[in-house]
């Protein structure tokens, strides 16, 4: 139990420390105008990426595919806006 206990509050104690270095820290606004590009055209692309899906046979390997690349492509530009929101913007 007190094993437990002391499990939770290290989880507790890091992600408050963690959470509050993200605050202090921004990152050069090169960098952030690069991050904002890269989200754009991962969007851009994924855009792409569904038009070209809405044209191929539902149900076939090449739409599976397709549906993958797009799925795959949000996941990142999410992940890239989280790191944006974090430490570039005001």
């Amino acid at each position: 139990m007190k094993n437990i206990l002391l499990t939770i509050m290290l989880i507790f104690c890091s992600s408050a420390i963690a959470g509050s270095h993200s605050s202090d820290y921004k990152y050069p606004k090169n960098d952030c105008d690069e991050l904002f590009i890269a989200i754009a055209e991962l969007l851009e692309e994924a855009d792409n990426n569904w038009i070209i899906l809405n044209n191929l046979p539902e149900g076939s390997s090449e739409s599976a595919q397709q549906a993958e690349t797009i799925y795959w492509l949000t996941s990142v530009a999410a992940n890239y806006t989280t790191v944006y929101e974090s430490f570039c913007n005001n």
